[in-house]
C-alpha cells in the first residue's frame, strides 16, 4: 500500500512546485557532494551530547513504541529517535542527506511528560508522515536558500506559509493511521493548545469538539492567521472528515487506496478558510487596486512585460496565496476599471494620506519595464491629477524623484 497517496491533493501540488521552483533536484545534488558540515551532522552532535537516544536497552517500551509506529506506517527506512530536555510541546523530524544516513525524529521531553501512549503514537506518526511525504527534505531545500536570518522574499511568504500549513494538515493523517482513536488525538491537540495535562481538568472530548466548531465558524468568517501550523480547530475538523471518509476506511481494511472524491469536497471548506488570508474589508480592496491598478498602467504601451508582471505580483503575493491567479480572476472579470475605481474610491475615504504609497507604486509599475514610454507618462499625470487630486507639477516631482531613484536604463546594444 502506498501510504504517500494520503497527502492532500493540494499540498502535493504545492510540493512539487515549490521542489522545481527551488530547483531541489540541484540543492540536494550540492548538499550530498560538497559534505562540509551538514545542518544534520550539526544537529546529531548535538543530541549525541545534550539528549538522550531511545534504544532498546535503555528504554525498552519507549523504542517499541517508536518502531511500533512505523510498522503500523509502513515506513522501512531508518529513524534514530532522540529525546530532548525542554519542557515546550513539541516534536519534529529531520531528513536524512545520504542514503547510509537516518533520519532523525527529536522528542522533547515535554511531550514524554504530558502524553500517554496512544497520544505519542499521533505525534510520532505524524512526525514519521513529513519524512514519508518528503516534506521535512523540502524544508531542508527551503531553510538552505534562505537560511535562518535571511528575510523570506514577500513573493514566496504567503505561498510557503500555505504550503507548510497544508502539510501538517497531510502528516496529521499519518498520525490518526498510527493512533486510531480520534478521542486520543483531539485531547493531543487539547495538550498542545493548552500546555495542561487532562489530569488537571474534566476533559471532554466531545465538549472540546462542540467548541471548535464554534471556532471554525470564527475562522470561516474572519479567514486563516499567520504561523506555520493550521489553527488546532482547522486540524481536528479536517481529522474528523479523514477518520470517517472511504480512504481511512480503506487504510484500515488494507486494501489498495483510491481518490475518496467525497472527503476531498468536505475538505475543501478547510482549505477555502487556510487560503483566506484573514484581510479586514480595507485590505481587500488594497488587493483589488494592486491587482487592477497595476494592470491598467502596465497596460499603457499595449503589453504587459515580465518585469512589470513581477512588479504587481510581489506586493499581492503579500495578500493572496496565488497572486498570478488572482491577477488573472481580475482580467477574467472584464472589469479591470471598475475594480480600479471602485477601490480608490474605497480607500482615499478611509484614508485619504494612502494616496502617496498607491500613487508611487504606479509610477513603479510605469517604470518596470526600464522604459519610459510617453503612453504610460501621459496616463500617470492623468491618474495623478484626476484620480488622486495632485496639481501636474506635484506628479512631475513624484515622477522625477522615481526615475531619479530607481529607474536604470535598459541597454540595448
Amino acid at each position: 500500500m502506498d501510504y504517500e497517496l494520503l497527502r492532500l491533493d493540494l499540498e502535493k501540488t504545492i510540493s512539487e512546485e515549490l521542489y522545481k521552483l527551488f530547483r531541489g533536484d540541484v540543492i540536494q545534488r550540492v548538499l550530498r557532494e560538497g559534505k562540509v558540515e551538514s545542518s544534520q551532522e550539526h544537529l546529531r552532535m548535538m543530541l549525541e551530547g545534550h539528549a538522550f537516544r531511545i534504544t532498546e536497552r535503555m528504554a525498552p517500551r519507549l523504542f517499541q513504541l517508536c518502531h511500533e509506529v512505523q510498522r503500523a506506517l509502513r515506513f522501512e527506512e531508518p529513524v534514530e529517535f532522540f529525546v530532548r530536555s525542554t519542557p515546550e510541546l513539541n516534536c519534529a523530524a529531520y531528513s536524512r542527506v545520504e542514503e547510509d544516513q537516518s533520519h532523525i525524529v527529536m522528542i522533547n521531553s515535554g511531550l514524554l511528560e504530558r502524553f500517554d501512549d496512544d497520544e505519542m503514537r499521533f505525534v510520532i506518526g505524524h512526525e514519521l508522515g513529513h519524512l514519508i511525504s518528503h516534506n521535512s527534505e523540502l524544508t531542508r531545500i527551503v531553510e538552505f536558500v534562505f537560511p535562518e536570518g535571511t528575510e523570506v522574499p514577500l513573493i514566496f511568504q504567503n505561498r510557503l506559509a500555505l504550503w507548510e500549513k497544508l502539510a501538517e494538515l497531510s502528516a496529521d493523517r499519518y498520525g490518526y493511521i498510527a493512533s486510531p482513536n480520534l478521542d486520543k488525538c483531539i485531547c493531543a491537540f487539547f495538550k498542545l493548545a493548552s500546555g495542561l495535562d487532562t489530569v488537571r481538568i474534566n476533559f471532554d472530548a466531545a465538549a472540546y469538539l462542540d467548541e471548535m466548531e464554534r471556532v471554525v465558524e470564527f475562522f470561516r468568517e474572519k479567514g486563516s492567521v499567520q504561523g506555520s501550523h493550521p489553527v488546532n480547530p482547522l486540524r481536528i475538523k479536517a481529522l474528523q472528515i479523514f477518520a470517517r471518509s472511504r480512504l481511512y476506511a480503506r487504510v484500515a481494511a488494507g486494501e489498495a487506496l483510491e481518490p475518496d472524491q467525497e472527503m476531498a469536497a468536505q475538505l475543501d471548506e478547510v482549505q477555502q478558510i487556510l487560503l483566506q488570508s484573514g484581510l479586514s474589508p480595507l485590505d481587500e480592496q488594497r488587493k483589488r487596486f494592486l491587482a487592477a491598478g497595476g494592470l491598467i498602467v502596465a497596460g499603457a504601451d499595449s503589453e504587459l512585460s515580465m518585469d512589470e508582471l513581477e512588479r504587481i505580483l510581489a506586493p499581492l503575493a503579500a495578500v493572496s496565496s496565488f497572486p498570478r491567479k488572482y491577477l488573472e480572476s481580475v482580467v477574467a472579470s472584464g472589469q479591470v476599471g471598475d475594480v480600479f475605481n471602485e477601490s480608490v474610491a474605497a480607500i482615499l475615504e478611509a484614508n485619504p494620506s494612502e494616496r502617496y504609497p498607491m500613487f508611487s507604486y504606479l509610477i513603479d509599475v510605469a517604470l518596470a519595464d526600464r522604459s519610459i514610454q510617453d503612453p504610460a507618462v501621459e496616463l500617470i499625470f492623468e491618474l495623478g491629477e484626476q484620480v488622486f487630486g495632485f496639481p501636474r507639477k506635484e506628479v512631475a516631482q513624484m515622477l522625477g524623484n522615481a526615475i531619479q531613484h530607481s529607474f536604470i536604463p535598459r541597454f540595448a546594444g
